[in-house]
């Protein structure tokens, strides 16, 4: 396997200290938000297309079928809060994984207007795997980079989400925070 080169150069800014962030014409290539769009996007495309290889579902599927593997029954509204998918993927994929029998939906005893989905026994041998080749696909990433690029990136990625949960948390859009910071 070919040892693995940087995708995208740095961006100027941070070859050169001196040019500063505010750059009025920085390539979009160099946006954060467009590079993590981008990773996320060939992550996506390339676990959709093992997912439907081996398992035969979507990457929705998938999802949903490995988060209640791992966390045992939950709601609708928890799936879509803990996958941060919308509500028709998710809908699409319990309904597709309970045809399939991997899932089942009840009633909450607490609240029978509710619905609670779990993994059959069926569903629960397709969850673990799906699970095993989870973990496999981190630990390939993740040996990819030194244990300060880890740390790095795993800090830096939890304050960004600290950031954008603190703007959705006040209904702040992130251009608005952004252009309110230029004035």
């Amino acid at each position: 396997m070919p040892k693995s080169q940087p995708y995208w150069p740095l961006p100027a800014f941070l070859e050169d200290p001196s040019q500063g962030l505010a750059q009025s014409e920085m390539p979009h290539e160099d946006y954060l938000t467009y590079r993590i769009g981008m990773l996320s996007g060939e992550f996506n495309r390339n676990i959709s297309k093992y997912f439907s290889r081996h398992f035969g579902l979507t990457l929705a599927e998938g999802r949903v079928l490995a988060r209640l593997g791992n966390a045992g029954p939950l709601s609708y509204g928890e799936i879509c809060e803990k996958l941060l998918l919308d509500g028709a993927q998710i809908s699409r994929a319990a309904a597709a994984l309970v045809d399939r029998g991997y899932i089942r939906k009840g009633n909450d005893p607490k609240d029978a207007r509710r619905a609670i989905f779990e993994v059959t026994e069926e569903g629960h041998a397709v969850a673990e795997e799906v699970i095993r080749i989870g973990v496999a696909r981190q630990k390939f990433l993740l040996d990819k980079l030194s244990a300060t690029e880890r740390k790095t990136l795993y800090r830096s990625l939890s304050k960004l989400m600290g950031v954008m949960a603190e703007l959705n948390a006040e209904g702040i859009l992130l251009g608005e925070a952004a252009t309110q910071e230029m004035v």
